[in-house]
């Protein structure tokens, strides 16, 4: 009877600590595959993270595309023209159809760049014509310029004993420069009736220089290197 005993609580135990077994191996599978799925968890952050970084990290790294467009913008920026630029080179003698200004300066806004005045029968020499209506001269080994439609290729030029226009206007001669009032046609002969046509509109602020002033009521003068007729009441001197 004793040993009946022995043996069942020998039994007994046996079956606990086949239990405790059983709960520990499950506990170690768990934890192992616990520990697994957050060591996967954090490689796939990592990962994400460093994707993140790589757009932030190029941009802020590589700035030989920026310097490359602004060399680019640089190179092709546009070229400033100087003065000789605009004038088609010649190389021929000319002289004064009755006489004009050489300048130092294309500026007919003031007296004080007046070199010397060529008279018909001085020769000078040309070397550049201009679209702006000036000429490119030397004279006396000096660089000067002077207005295109008062010189000749014609060195053996006569000027006629007195200038006349198509409606035989008389011009006292003046030299004083004038700006619009408000705006002013000029046109290339003083009458508003065809076939007089507009050149050109003066706007207030801009400077012609006035050679002539009839009777009639028009004004002659100089402006962009060419011979213009106005209104005088549309004009007003200009202030120095």
């Amino acid at each position: 009877m004793e040993s009946k005993k022995w043996v069942i609580a020998l039994s007994v135990a046996a079956g606990v600590l086949s239990v405790c077994l059983i709960v520990l191996s499950v506990f170690v599978a768990v934890s192992f595959h616990k520990r697994g799925d957050d060591a996967g968890d954090t490689s796939d952050v990592q990962t994400i993270d460093t994707d993140k970084r790589s757009p932030a990290d190029d941009t802020s790294g590589d700035t030989s595309a920026f310097e490359s467009k602004e060399s680019t913008q640089d190179s092709t920026a546009p070229l400033q023209t100087t003065a000789e630029e605009i004038f088609q080179e010649v190389n021929e003698q000319v002289t004064a159809k009755r006489e004009v200004n050489l300048r130092s300066s294309m500026d007919q806004g003031a007296d004080d760049n007046i070199v010397h005045c060529l008279t018909n029968g001085e020769i000078a020499a040309r070397t550049g014509i201009g679209k702006n209506g000036w000429s490119r001269v030397v004279y006396n080994s000096q660089t000067l310029y002077c207005i295109s439609s008062y010189l000749t290729t014609d060195l053996n030029y006569v000027p006629p004993a007195e200038e006349t226009d198509p409606f035989k206007t008389k011009f006292a001669p003046v030299n004083e420069k004038v700006t619009a009032k408000e705006i002013t046609n000029l046109r290339d002969r003083p009458s508003v009736l065809e076939p007089s046509q507009v050149v050109v509109q003066l706007n207030h602020g801009e400077v012609a220089v006035r050679t002539g002033i009839a009777n009639e009521g028009w004004s002659r003068v100089e402006y962009n290197g060419q011979i213009l007729y106005c209104v005088s009441s549309y004009l007003e001197m200009v202030e120095e």
